[in-house]
């Protein structure tokens, strides 16, 4: 997208793979939020705590006005909403016309399969880096965007000579932004949870819970939500991931790798998932799992 084709000069952000450090946050997309702080709470399904009353209106701060921007700014490459990273959309396919499956017949069912073959070419690992550059429209008025805030915490484990599993976790714990700013730990977590260890599982479903004993006690909310799992084996994985990593990584001038350091990490842990070279059969195209 040519910055010409912009409105009312509408800021543009840039989508190149080395750009790792630079803050969006002077956009105005972090501007109409009241931080992620405000977001989270909501995402928990927590209400407003009477503590923070003489800190925010809650009646202006309406969380389900302010998680995710109305007019995000437009970006521009790659990650715009019609990716060309992959295909996302198939233009002029056939379609059928039954109503119901038990009216369909077998001839339907292979247009359908048909049309399905042709999205086996978008392989799992383009699909996750799609996203990930999708978060890059997003800062909720922190100090940098949400790319910025994954690759930074990515970059942090890797230097910290974290596992594979670990480093990819942390990359994607907040993809689920991408989709939906309430539940996008969840989100994030089911993404990732066949291609890692439990405890790289349960350090990005729970890591919103985690990360309240840095900030909870500013916004009048628990500090001691993670001592739910203190007895969890995975426990500790989690409060490291938390407080070394994911909590940290909000400056601005802190020298991330850039997204395409990740992108081989990205392939790897998506392999079994890449159906792009496959010879897809009709039964591939209804098979929910690949085939071995």
């Amino acid at each position: 997208m040519d910055s010409k084709d912009t409105k009312n000069n509408d800021p543009v952000i840039s989508c190149d793979d080395d750009e790792s450090t630079h803050s969006s946050s002077k956009t105005g997309l972090g501007k109409v939020a009241a931080g992620v702080a405000v977001g989270a709470v909501a995402a928990a399904g927590i209400g407003a705590p009477r503590e923070a009353s003489a800190f925010f209106n809650w009646q202006f701060w309406d969380p389900s006005r302010v998680i995710m921007p109305d007019n995000p700014a437009p970006c521009s490459g790659v990650c715009a909403p019609q990716a060309t990273e992959f295909p996302t959309v198939i233009d002029k396919e056939p379609t059928t016309n039954f109503t119901s499956m038990d009216r369909s017949n077998f001839l339907q069912w292979m247009t359908i399969a048909s049309s399905s073959s042709k999205m086996h070419s978008v392989t799992y690992d383009k699909a996750i880096i799609n996203l990930l550059r999708q978060c890059k429209r997003y800062s909720f008025g922190m100090p940098v965007n949400v790319m910025q805030h994954c690759l930074q915490t990515a970059t942090r484990a890797a230097r910290a000579n974290a596992s594979d599993d670990l480093v990819l976790a942390a990359l994607l714990h907040d993809v689920g932004i991408a989709i939906s700013y309430p539940g996008h730990a969840q989100i994030a977590a089911a993404i990732i949870r066949s291609s890692v260890s439990e405890a790289a599982y349960r350090s990005v479903f729970h890591h919103h819970e985690f990360e309240l004993a840095h900030y909870g006690h500013r916004i009048g909310e628990s500090t001691t939500m993670r001592d739910l799992y203190i007895h969890e084996p995975w426990y500790a994985t989690a409060a490291h991931f938390v407080d070394e990593w994911v909590q940290v990584s909000y400056d601005p001038n802190y020298p991330s790798y850039p997204l395409r350091d990740f992108k081989p990490l990205i392939r790897d842990k998506f392999r079994n998932y890449d159906t792009g070279s496959m010879e897809v059969t009709m039964s591939d195209c209804f098979r929910e799992e690949p085939a071995n």
